[in-house]
């Protein structure tokens, strides 16, 4: 027998053959027959109707017979002479002959258009379950003898109706019944649920206890404890058939609601979206015999405090754990701790309000008896204050204001911890001008829990700080210039003093060894928040440097009063395929009869009266001079140039071309464009 008749046979003696699908006797055939060609089983004719009361033909009733059992796709040569492997139903047809469901009406002949009977109907499908014996094979109505035990098994099967005749052409609308039944049986009809389980407010898991092939959102219906009912959007069955995720709309955390499973109603308490998991955000060294933890979130009381879920290495030991008031401090008291020996802790199963189970967390600690030292910087400018630790010290404790204190009424506002662990930077209240005032620090612990003691610090207030330079954005305009935008103006000084470093490239490092200095300017009309950064290698003024599909990250430096906190001063900018033109002139506008006005591509420099060249456009030669720059230097960098002009200009067409080795971009490094593929680049004007 082959496999899948063996794995369908099986499936229906565990389901109950006898018994018809539940809820299948309540639908009509036309129901019966949407279904089915919903699911790709049965089409309809090209008007759109069902056909249930033509005959099926042979190679149709294949085709239904090749998808209703999802039968294997046929190996081999053709088995018909009538049935070529051009013919729409050569791979049904061959399927169901491999399979042993339908032979041949003579050598070689399958005869697809011939119809199909009753008795052949019920013996093909009586085969297609593997049903062979022990059937009582009395059949009231006209039967051929070698058909009468496949009719009496389908008939005690509910696959066909009672009959007077059955040697008659089946019905599209027979066989329709036929296939839905032979469906529900196999696609799991009624579910069974074994239990239901809440996942999150919108997603609900269901086990079964019988396997399905398929599944829909009509098995189901969701009602909360004041008979609500919530839409059911979509279930999704598992590759095993034994489980379903069925998603709703939202439901209210704590509310009481049913899962209807195909009727049977399944109680369920729905859950809070919370679904992530508790982390350790900070862990500190007390004392010798001392530790704390403090969790992301309020943590559950029962796995916080059990002490199976904190060990060590060393052979240090646990020996009681107590949470705080708030559920997420953790305070393991352990046996002694040596000096000078590297302990690792390691925690798990501890878990959240909600149930969610932490990841696998460990971190090394010893007892090193060094506390951690400060040292003091005041900017007069930002009114801000720097305090630098000797080495990392405990996060949470750092950004903590109550280990910061003022005299004379100054109180910290903020306290920021840089990248490096060791930096804090200090806002504080209005300060005053010609005021003394003491700053103090204590009881802030390294990482290894050992705390500083009380440092004090002096420095004179300033009433009218300025705010700090902060970075806001990075943009590639081509492939070697980024253009870099700050909060506020920078003055000519700050753009001397800008240091951009390219740090990574696709998440490895860069090194700019090779790299000269860039060339760095304020972007025109930027209102003097954006610098353009164009940078070279030594032997390519225009390298490929800022790839498509690179993400870079930089790091700006040495300007007065810029914000490092967090590494605030360091940005992100993806590549480009654009690339760094050289400059040139893209208009040309006569203003009166002896001057012009040119316009450049970018800033440039270098600009002189011999760059230009006029000629008119009718071929005439030389007969019009530029003989000078309007109110520039040759070092200054302009955007646009008014030429002065000798003779005048007249009422017609001119042509101006460029001369190499005199106009540059505004970094020296690309000069003029002066050619045009072969030809000489000219830019057409008009006199007045």
């Amino acid at each position: 027998m082959k496999r899948w008749m063996t794995a369908l046979l099986a499936m229906l003696l565990f389901c109950g053959i006898a018994a018809p699908a539940a809820g299948a006797a309540d639908l009509t055939t036309e129901q019966k027959f949407e279904t089915l060609r919903q699911k790709g089983i049965f089409s309809g004719f090209s008007d759109g109707s069902a056909g249930l009361y033509q005959s099926m033909t042979r190679e149709q009733f294949a085709q239904v017979l090749y998808k209703l059992l999802d039968l294997p796709d046929p190996v081999g040569k053709s088995s018909y002479s009538d049935v070529l492997r051009t013919r729409w139903s050569f791979q049904p047809v061959e399927a169901v002959t491999d399979a042993g469901l339908m032979v041949g009406t003579g050598y070689r002949k399958f005869s697809p258009e011939s119809p199909v009977t009753v008795e052949q109907l019920a013996a093909v499908l009586v085969r297609s379950y593997g049903w062979t014996d022990g059937w009582n094979t009395f059949v009231s109505g006209k039967v051929s003898p070698w058909a009468r035990a496949s009719v009496a098994i389908a008939l005690q099967n509910q696959l066909i109706p009672q009959m007077k005749d059955y040697t008659i052409e089946a019905t599209r609308g027979l066989l329709v019944e036929a296939a839905y039944a032979v469906y529900e049986k196999s696609n799991g009809g009624k579910l069974y649920a074994s239990s239901v389980t809440p996942i999150s407010s919108q997603q609900i898991q269901v086990n079964l206890s019988r396997p399905v092939k398929t599944v829909d959102q009509t098995h189901f219906r969701l009602r909360d404890v004041y008979g609500l009912e919530y839409n059911v959007f979509a279930a999704v069955l598992s590759w095993d058939g034994l489980t379903v995720q069925v998603y709703t709309e939202p439901q209210f955390a704590g509310r009481s609601y049913s899962l209807y499973v195909d009727g049977i109603p399944w109680a369920f308490v729905a859950k809070s979206d919370d679904q992530a998991k508790p982390t350790v955000s900070s862990f500190t060294r007390v004392s010798d015999d001392t530790l704390e933890l403090t969790f992301s979130e309020p943590v559950e009381r029962t796995t916080a405090t059990n002490r199976s879920n904190y060990t060590f290495n060393n052979g240090l030991k646990a020996r009681g754990v107590q949470l705080s008031n708030d559920n997420r401090k953790v305070t393991v008291t352990t046996s002694n701790q040596d000096e000078g020996v590297k302990y690792r802790l390691y925690v798990q199963n501890v878990k959240d309000l909600n149930g969610n189970v932490m990841d696998d967390w460990s971190t090394e600690f010893s007892t090193d008896g060094k506390s951690p030292v400060a040292s003091f910087k005041f900017n007069e400018s930002t009114a801000r204050i720097t305090v630098s630790f000797s080495e990392k010290v405990n996060a949470d404790a750092a950004r903590n204001l109550d280990h910061y204190s003022f005299d004379k009424g100054l109180y910290p506002v903020k306290a920021e911890l840089s990248g490096d662990g060791k930096t804090v930077t200090l806002t504080t209240s209005d300060q005053k001008d010609a005021t003394v005032y003491t700053l103090t620090v204590s009881g802030i612990p390294d990482l290894a829990g050992n705390r500083m003691a009380k440092q004090t610090f002096q420095f004179a207030g300033v009433a009218h700080p300025s705010s700090p330079v902060r970075l806001s954005s990075m943009q590639a305009v081509n492939e070697n210039t980024i253009e870099i935008t700050f909060n506020r103006s920078l003055s000519d000084s700050d753009v001397a003093k800008l240091r951009t470093a390219v740090l990574t490239d696709n998440g490895s490092s860069v090194s700019m060894s090779g790299w000269p200095q860039p060339y760095q300017a304020l972007k025109p009309k930027s209102d003097g928040k954006t610098v353009t950064v164009q940078f070279r290698t030594g032997k390519d003024a225009n390298p490929h440097l800022f790839r498509p599909g690179h993400l870079y990250t930089a790091r700006v430096t040495g300007i007065d009063n810029l914000d490092v906190t967090d590494n605030d001063n360091v940005g992100r900018f993806a590549g480009t395929e654009v690339d760094n033109p050289a400059p040139r002139v893209t208009k040309v506008v006569a203003l009166d009869d002896d001057t012009v006005k040119v316009y450049f591509s970018e800033p440039v420099k270098n600009v002189s009266k011999e760059a230009f060249k006029i000629d008119k456009k009718n071929g005439d030669k030389g007969d019009v001079n530029v003989t000078g720059v309007k109110g520039i230097d040759k070092n200054d960098v302009v955007t646009e140039a008014v030429l002065e002009l000798e003779p005048e200009l007249r009422d017609q067409s001119y042509i101006m071309t460029f001369i190499s080795d005199t106009v540059t971009d505004a970094a020296g490094w690309n000069g003029f464009q002066t050619r045009d593929g072969s030809k000489a680049y000219a830019v057409e004007f008009r006199g007045v």
